[in-house]
């Protein structure tokens, strides 16, 4: 019985959810020129660095399947969002449910009162009427900077099957290229690959591009899903634009919208064998270390 108690107790000890995960997330220390992210899955992160953190598109509830039925989580959430006090920053990247989830916003935004929220320009007015208050809010346009802090925000239009633009021209569909702590991130947020978002996104030398990769077809068109990049896509676009490290999402938590990861592994591992990649388990976490550019390795040799 001893034995038992011991293991039982050990793996607890491993499984980071709940409290043990906000403590987890609080207790990290991180280094300069260093990220700590956590994946909680379908497109949720959490990314911690020069003394801030940042939850993105956090769905961390039940409501979809609540709301709509059949849509059950593959997996309990790693944290309620009633726990969550410690969030710098919220950013969120379109106004799909499972992105912009109004259970979690509003328990976010009395957990984390001091909370800073982004997002697209026209999905202001939403996050608006689930309690977040005008002086939090940021309404976010593709290619127009942010600066919050010490992070700089890029927004980047994301194609979510096709563009979609309020009356203003504003991008209902963001992705983020996120620079923070000397470590340069993408979350893509829902898209498709298209003409000219490579040459977006190259010139900003991503570290670290976290893409969807469960792809798209007739059948969930006609229910009304819009589609992704697919496993190929995504790792042809992440080598495109040179990133260092390859995380895939929007793979993991519905049933019927998934993809299966091996085909990711499998393609970039026979297609690209020197690309890195990470899949996450959720909940899980990832201290990513920005490596020294050719410039400061040609420096250090001269010296």
């Amino acid at each position: 019985m001893a034995d038992k108690n011991k293991t039982e107790n050990k793996n607890e000890n491993k499984d980071k959810r709940g409290k043990r995960l906000i403590r987890q997330i609080d207790r990290t220390f991180v280094p300069e020129n260093t990220l700590a992210l956590w994946h909680l899955g379908q497109e949720s992160m959490v990314v911690k660095g020069s003394g801030m953190i940042a939850y993105i598109d956090p769905y961390l509830s039940n409501s979809i399947d609540e709301q709509f039925g059949n849509s059950p989580r593959n997996f309990e959430t790693p944290i309620s969002p009633e726990l969550i006090g410690h969030a710098d920053l919220v950013l969120i990247t379109h106004d799909h449910p499972d992105h912009l989830d109004p259970v979690t916003v509003r328990a976010m935004a009395i957990a984390s009162p001091h909370a800073t929220w982004i997002c697209p320009a026209p999905v202001v007015p939403q996050l608006a009427e689930l309690g977040i208050v005008p002086d939090a809010l940021i309404g976010a346009r593709a290619g127009d900077m942010i600066d919050f802090r010490d992070m700089r925000i890029t927004p980047i239009a994301g194609k979510h099957e096709e563009f979609k633009t309020d009356e203003n021209g504003n991008h209902l569909f963001l992705g983020y290229v996120i620079e923070l702590n000397g470590v340069k991130l993408y979350h893509a947020g829902d898209t498709i690959g298209y003409e000219g978002l490579v040459e977006a996104l190259r010139p900003h030398r991503i570290d670290i591009a976290c893409m969807p990769i469960n792809g798209r077809d007739w059948k969930r068109y006609q229910d009304n899903l819009m589609g992704n990049m697919n496993f190929r896509e995504a790792a042809d676009l992440g080598v495109a634009i040179g990133a260092d490290l390859l995380v895939p999402m929007h793979y993991d938590l519905f049933a019927f919208n998934t993809e299966n990861p091996s085909y990711f592994v499998d393609y970039v591992h026979h297609t690209y064998p020197h690309q890195k990649f990470k899949l996450f388990a959720p909940g899980e976490r990832l201290m990513y270390a920005a490596e020294e550019s050719d410039e400061e390795l040609e420096l250090g040799d001269e010296e």
